[in-house]
């Protein structure tokens, strides 16, 4: 017996010698040179059975045959020759590296050189797996299934079958339980557990540090993989649009061995206050209105906050609980209408966004003027001077009169252009001839003042009455030159049928009112009557001129005086007693005797002092008669006429 490859002797190799019939004849065994001897075979057929073959070698798997023939005189060689075993077996035991205890369920693959499975096998709850019959050749042992808990074999274990292994390979592999763990989040709304996406959370280890931050997915989930045994705190960084923040940290701890993730589920609240923002702006233009002051009032009437716009039209009211609110205007901005209803809005659960309420304000479509009527050279108040504002179309919108400081005011006048029309100026003031023009616009937040000046009358007139001195009666036909200051003659005027003749617009200043032609009969005037205009006269200057009648004048209708016409008494014709005619009294033109510009007397200062007779005066009759039989003859003429008719 011998080895195949090396023609080794082979020791102690057991045979058994079968005849034909199978029966064993004998069993022999190979001695250290190999050999063994088999004698006294009878004639005939017989096999050589390899009973028990050398560790590490192949057993042989055919029997030898031979045959003894009658006659043989040498002994039968049989040389047989063994192959080592080139196949070899694999035990494995998969134990704890701590307490050495079994592990059962592990995976195992064993590997050939080339990366191929050549077997895959698991541990029994003894820590065992056997792979068997493995050529010779290189392998590895890897772990594919790791037991929960316990850390996967991360490198392959090699090995190598040899030929002639006579023995299983023992591998002894050796598994740490797991020091790392997970954590599963899972983040849901508190009252409907519905899943909460994209919230943020960091997980920070004992000492604060951040060792990894996740975001939620669709499903509210977000899983930390790895996490080493300790203590740690999730914190949520960013909450869900709505939702309150989460306001404390979770702590959790990971533990040595633990097979699954832990998990934790994380409720929000929603969010129970919100925010809003108030944007004012100008109706038309949409530009932003600052200064506007609202209240925030709740639905008993509470005002909870207050606020002003800022210069872009913004104004913020922050954490408002949930309800019903009104937003009140209680300033406007400046020449703007104020808002008349309150705006309601709600505070809901969850709200996510500032509640946006864009309020829009319109200009001022009215108002108002302040007029102040004033003297134009002392700017003294004038009151009682009445106006009429008129619109566009000359129609009178209201009238209205200055108080006793100058001023009368208009209000709610809309927008469109106005006239002011002055109706009745004071006396002694020229009335306004032109209206004065304004405008209100859309905005005006002011009142309009319009000042309005008022000048004195420059102009006065003069009234002339000329009558008879003796009887008062009016005179007619009198003519009168007014010379101004330097002489110069600046009208010239005529009594008419009621002795009156009228000067108007004189001037201010002084004047001499010249007779140039009495009434016929009549002595003329021989001293000018001096006056004065003033500013601001209402009323004219009264003068009376008297004139008395010359000795020639032809009787009349006046009543004659029972003096003598050439001498009566012993006053003067043109200097009748105290008085003269062209001073009267003491009077000035413009104020005779003592009364006021605007309400003469009716002193003439012309008339003079009544003239009584002197005792014993002649009074010449001649005259008298000639006009009484005048009258008389009149009268029967006119009489007749009647009878005729």
């Amino acid at each position: 017996k011998v080895d195949k490859d090396s023609q080794k002797a082979l020791e102690g190799v057991v045979f058994e010698v079968q005849d034909e019939n199978g029966k064993v004849v004998t069993e022999v065994k190979t001695d250290k040179n190999g050999k063994a001897k088999i004698s006294d075979l009878s004639v005939g057929k017989y096999k050589l059975v390899e009973k028990e073959s050398l560790p590490g070698y192949k057993q042989l798997t055919e029997p030898v045959s031979f045959e003894i023939k009658k006659g043989m005189t040498e002994v039968l060689s049989l040389k047989i020759e063994n192959e080592m075993v080139d196949t070899g077996n694999v035990e494995i035991t998969k134990i704890d590296k701590d307490n050495k205890a079994p592990l059962a369920g592990v995976v195992f693959e064993v590997q050939d050189d080339k990366g191929k499975v050549v077997a895959k096998v698991t541990t029994d709850k003894a820590g065992k797996a056997t792979v068997a019959d493995l050529s010779v050749g290189k392998y590895k042992l890897v772990e594919v299934e790791s037991l929960p808990g316990y850390k996967k074999l991360e490198k392959p274990v090699p090995f190598e079958i040899k030929k002639g292994m006579t023995k299983s390979l023992a591998f002894t592999v050796e598994n740490e339980m797991v020091d790392t763990g997970n954590v599963e989040i899972t983040k849901i709304d508190k009252d409907s557990k519905a899943p909460l996406e994209n919230v943020v959370f960091e997980v920070r280890d004992s000492k604060g540090k951040v060792v990894a931050k996740v975001t939620t997915d669709k499903e509210g989930k977000a899983n930390v993989s790895d996490l080493s045994i300790g203590k740690y705190e999730l914190v949520e960084v960013e909450t869900p649009a709505g939702y309150k923040p989460l306001e404390k940290p979770i702590s959790f701890e990971i533990e040595k061995g633990r097979v699954t993730a832990l998990q934790l589920t994380v409720e929000n609240e929603l969010v129970d206050v919100g925010n809003v923002e108030i944007t004012k702006v100008d109706k038309e233009t949409k530009d932003a209105l600052a200064d506007a002051v609202f209240e925030i009032q709740d639905a008993a009437g509470q005002v909870v906050a207050k606020i002003k716009t800022d210069k872009k039209g913004h104004a913020q009211v922050t954490n408002l609980s949930v309800g019903t609110y009104k937003l009140v205007e209680v300033k406007a901005p400046k020449g703007y209408k104020q808002l008349v209803d309150p705006i309601t809005f709600q505070i809901e659960k969850g709200m996510t966004k500032s509640l946006a309420l864009t309020v829009e304000n319109e200009m001022l479509d009215k108002g108002n003027v302040e007029v102040t009527k004033v003297d134009k050279d002392s700017q003294k108040a004038l009151a009682g001077v009445v106006f009429e504002v008129q619109d566009e179309q000359g129609k009178v919108v209201t009238k209205v009169t200055t108080d006793k400081e100058g001023k009368a005011k208009v209000s709610d006048l809309s927008v469109g252009k106005y006239k002011l029309v002055e109706t009745e100026s004071l006396p002694g003031y020229k009335k306004l001839t032109e209206p004065v023009s304004f405008e209100i616009k859309k905005g005006m937040t002011e009142v309009l003042s319009l000042k309005v000046e008022n000048e004195q009358l420059d102009k006065g007139s003069v009234e002339i009455t000329k009558m008879a001195a003796e009887s008062k009666h009016v005179l007619s036909g009198a003519v009168f030159e007014v010379h101004d200051e330097k002489g110069k003659v600046v009208t010239k005027v005529t009594t008419d049928q009621e002795g009156k003749a009228k000067v108007s617009d004189l001037s201010v200043g002084h004047y001499t009112l010249v007779e140039v032609e009495a009434p016929k009969g009549y002595e003329k005037l021989t001293n000018p009557i001096p006056f004065e205009i003033t500013k601001g006269m209402i009323s004219p200057v009264q003068l009376q001129v008297l004139n008395k009648l010359t000795s020639l004048a032809p009787p009349g209708p006046e009543k004659p005086e029972t003096t003598d016409p050439e001498k009566p008494g012993t006053t003067d014709p043109e200097k009748p007693e105290t008085t003269d005619p062209e001073k009267p009294e003491t009077t000035d033109p413009e104020k005779p005797g003592t009364t006021n510009p605007e309400k003469p007397e009716t002193m003439n200062p012309e008339k003079p002092e009544k003239e009584l007779p002197k005792t014993g005066q002649k009074m010449p009759v001649e005259p008298y008669m000639g006009a009484l039989l005048i009258m008389m003859s009149f009268g029967l003429l006119v009489l007749g006429r009647k009878q005729q008719r």
